[in-house]
């Protein structure tokens, strides 16, 4: 099994953590997030002028790889992540939020996006999440970053 527990994961001051009773395993969450992958989807949020705006944004989600560096996830590459992933345990991944709105001239205009770590830890029917924002300027929570995974595991459950 390859390693896929980023060193680097901040052990203390965590910015949210939040256990689910869970009855499926780490192939099922791997599944639902390579999912995630690439969908957008539009909020408002506030520019620099205090403006409010009507942006996009864009979902990436990476995985851990050899515990140093992540690895896109995507539905393509997913039977070759998924042949090293048991049932229980941690793993790592890290998701991007890429925004961008459309300015005067309808010209679409990209903004600094939100970095997230997720960890998620599956054992016993418990599952962990643990989320730590990295990078950006905090349009979107920690905790709506675990409610959209927790969501896309529900949507999978579903179909």
């Amino acid at each position: 099994m390859k390693k896929r527990i980023y060193h680097r994961f901040p052990l203390d001051n965590l910015d949210f953590t939040q256990k689910y009773h869970f009855w499926d395993d780490l192939p099922f969450i791997v599944k639902s997030l390579a999912g995630m992958n690439n969908k957008t989807g539009s909020f408002e949020m506030k520019n620099s002028n205090n403006q409010t705006l009507k942006a996009k944004r864009n979902i990436a989600v990476d995985i851990a790889e050899s515990n140093v560096d992540f690895k896109q996830l995507t539905p393509n590459n997913l039977s070759s992540i998924l042949k090293d992933i048991e049932y229980n345990g941690i793993l790592d991944f890290k998701i991007s939020l890429l925004y961008s709105y459309l300015g005067k001239n309808l010209n679409k205009i990209p903004t600094k996006g939100d970095t997230f770590l997720v960890r998620s830890d599956l054992n016993g029917g418990i599952l962990t999440l643990q989320v730590h924002k990295i990078d950006g300027p905090g349009h979107t929570t920690c905790g709506e970053i675990a409610d959209t995974i927790i969501d896309e595991i529900c949507k999978g459950h579903s179909n």
